[in-house]
């Protein structure tokens, strides 16, 4: 018999620091979508002992924590040894969390979280999981998005969040239903004066469908993995926007299907699934009268005109401390955070309730939902802007002759293993000849800031660098004979950099990879952390191979995300063991993908490009290594704290040159030609409108 499994966690609340005060919202609503899935599960016919439900709900009035302990028995009694291997888990969360704008990244908090300092990555507590052979994984993930200002998740240690010993399956399953991941909030539903518990939107649609109260959900009565993601898209949407609110999830299911019920046999009336509240003006967020031609006072439009102009209006609109600290974007000194007009409603809903009746607790916390989505808007925004301006410059670069590092700005200093010849300097670009290692040394790069990035040189093929006015940084490469490809490539970087590249991009993406011999290695690093949100390590994998296969070293973040293991030579020197892959089938519907995407890999031995993640994303991953792959990140853990998340890796001076003697690696200065005093100014300043423009016409 089919064995399925079912884990649910539901986190309500946050155990503060000493001496603090709760500062995230009470959600009694993730309990009882945790309990209401559980249960679903048991009267589904899982059988008790594969149910397993960890909340947060107090016993006889005590407190009841989630604790990594709590899930941690929780799976050991799931999977026992010897337990027959499961064919699918039904892995659901809900509770406080953080989602990322880019390649849909999900951390969750449990109870303790902030008094232990970590967060657990969702992709690696199901990387362990697989571990105990589950075929298919069905995650369910509704994370709140709400983030106190005075509290930087980044700062707090992602981890694995359990530890499991085994093998894992080949080709698994995955269907990946998650709330927010458009960066946005996500939200739990209430009704204000009542004691009743609210209701979390995400999860509450999906407990409502799992129970067939959403007709939706049922395809010839059935209710499938397929008709459930199609259900959930739709139904979170329209529910959200009964109560005023945005909320469009992200549903992608394996392409072959799996049966969760069939309504031929009716389940007992629902468990515990609590009512959707009233969703009138008690509830909303307010509709307030719609905005009258012109801008009258009051109106959306009046209103985004006096934050941009008014800061005493601003500052009672939006807080004393409206930024974008928690999205890690930096400001330059007096520069103002510019709401986009698409926010326009979302303005509007905020101004009328400003200016409704007294203050509640309720109406306190639907101001903060609603500033926290116009700051989330206005990060999006400025990163879509900034990123427009980085593929503009990085398109009108030309005439690099037998340069294949090209650095924005003027860099003091390179630390490098090999010798690196100063070429040229342009009024933007300092252009140098660096020597590929084929054992995947990389080359640390000074900026003008006194920053340092790592570059990974390939053979036949050139490196752009730059930063965005926002503080990101930027590599882009490319293939001489090649500009078609090195143009897409920064078309990717551009939706990377907005926050709209997500997993269903990732065949387009990776159809574009090679040309020729040579697979583009950035292009590669993104696909890899694509295809680890969807937990498809196989094509990782198999990306890990086409680089070694023609001789190029793996990117460090392709060999990091693979599940890979990693030894080292007597040297020191990490080598990557890549496992052979079998091929995999086409996706239904998806975009047309080349065959080297899809077709069996053997097993291959290869050098690692880099000695750090390329990504700032990429160092959530170097603090809890599994041993296979720890001498990877060997020494890393310690400076993961102070990476900038967003865009390529950025070192401070101190931990470049720490890394860079573990590395062997030794500074060469160069002294650029003189240039024009104007150029270099531009060359160091900001990138903006004005010294974009200015650039362009000295080109």
């Amino acid at each position: 018999m089919t064995r399925r499994t079912c884990l649910a966690i539901g986190v309500s609340t946050l155990t503060p620091l000493p001496n603090q005060t709760l500062r995230f919202a009470y959600l009694d609503g993730a309990v009882l979508a945790a309990r209401a899935i559980g249960n679903w599960a048991l009267s589904s016919g899982f059988g008790a002992d594969n149910v397993k439900t960890v909340d947060d709900g107090s016993i006889d009035g005590a407190d009841n924590p989630v604790t990594r302990q709590r899930v941690q028995q929780a799976v050991d009694e799931l999977f026992p040894p010897g337990a027959e291997v499961a064919e699918q888990l039904i892995l659901a969360f809900c509770g406080h969390g953080l989602t990322d704008a880019n390649i849909g990244s999900i951390s969750w908090l449990f109870s303790d979280s902030l008094r232990q300092k970590y967060r657990v990555l969702a992709d690696s507590f199901y990387t362990e999981l697989l571990l105990h052979g589950i075929q298919r994984i069905t995650l369910i993930s509704d994370a709140c998005r709400e983030i106190p200002k005075s509290i930087d998740l980044a700062r707090l240690d992602p981890v694995r969040g359990i530890l499991v010993e085994g093998a894992q399956v080949e080709n698994p399953r995955f269907d990946r239903l998650a709330a927010c991941q458009d960066g946005q909030l996500g939200y739990m539903v209430s009704e204000p004066m009542s004691s009743a518990p609210g209701k979390c939107v995400f999860s509450g649609v999906i407990a409502d469908a799992l129970w067939g109260i959403e007709p939706s959900a049922i395809s010839n009565g059935l209710i499938t993995t397929a008709s459930l993601g199609v259900c959930v898209r739709a139904r979170t949407t329209e529910r959200a926007k009964e109560y005023r609110l945005k909320l469009n999830p992200q549903c992608l299911v394996d392409p072959e299907s799996a049966l969760l019920y069939n309504t031929a046999t009716p389940l007992p009336g629902p468990s515990g699934l609590q009512p959707w509240p009233p969703s009138g003006d008690g509830t909303s967020m307010g509709p307030g009268p719609d905005p009258e031609p012109g801008g009258p006072p009051g109106s959306a439009e009046e209103s985004i005109e006096r934050l941009h102009s008014d800061p005493a209006f601003r500052q009672r609109m939006l807080g004393n401390h409206f930024g974008l600290k928690q999205h890690d974007l930096k400001l330059a000194t007096g520069q103002v955070a510019i709401i986009p007009d698409a926010s326009k409603d979302v303005l509007q809903d905020l101004v009328v309730l400003r200016h409704q009746g007294p203050r509640s607790p309720g109406k306190t916390q639907k101001v903060k939902a609603l500033v926290q989505r116009l700051e989330a808007d206005t990060a999006a925004d400025m990163r879509q802007s900034a990123a427009a301006e980085i593929r503009r410059e990085m398109e009108l670069i030309g005439g690099r002759g037998e340069a294949n590092l090209l650095v924005y700005g003027n860099p003091a200093q390179l630390l490098s293993h090999a010798p690196i010849e100063h070429l040229d300097s342009t009024f933007v670009f300092e252009m140098y000849r660096a020597h590929s290692d084929p054992l995947g040394m990389p080359v640390l790069v000074e900026l003008a800031d006194g920053t340092f990035t790592p570059v990974v040189p390939y053979s036949g093929l050139y490196t752009v660098v730059m930063p965005s006015s926002l503080g990101d940084l930027f590599q882009a490469y490319g293939v001489p004979e090649a500009p078609d490809s090195y143009l897409s490539m920064l078309d990717a970087i551009g939706d990377f950099a907005a926050g709209r590249l997500q997993p269903e991009n990732i065949d387009r993406l990776a159809a574009d990879l090679r040309h020729e011999k040579h697979a583009d290695p950035m292009r590669g690093v993104i696909c890899a952390y694509l295809y680890r949100a969807v937990a498809d390590y196989d094509s990782i994998r198999r990306l890990a191979y086409f680089y070694a296969a023609q001789g190029q070293p793996v990117p460090f973040d392709i060999a990091l995300l693979g599940a890979m293991r990693v030894t080292l030579e007597a040297d020191g020197t990490p080598r990557l063991q890549v496992p052979a892959v079998k091929a995999r089938a086409p996706r239904p519907k998806a975009a047309k993908a080349a065959d080297y995407v899809r077709r069996e890999t053997p097993a291959i031995q290869a050098w690692i490009g880099g000695r750090c993640p390329w990504l700032g994303q990429g160092w959530d991953y170097v603090n809890d290594p599994r041993p296979e792959w720890a001498p990877l990140v060997a020494g890393l853990g310690a400076h993961a704290r102070a990476i900038r998340r967003s865009g390529s890796t950025v070192l401070s001076g101190k931990v470049a040159r720490k890394l860079a003697k573990a590395w062997k690696l030794h500074p060469l200065t160069f002294t650029p030609p003189a240039r024009p005093l104007l150029a270099t100014a531009v060359a160091q300043a900001p990138l903006d409108e004005t010294n974009l423009a200015l650039q362009r016409s000295e080109k």
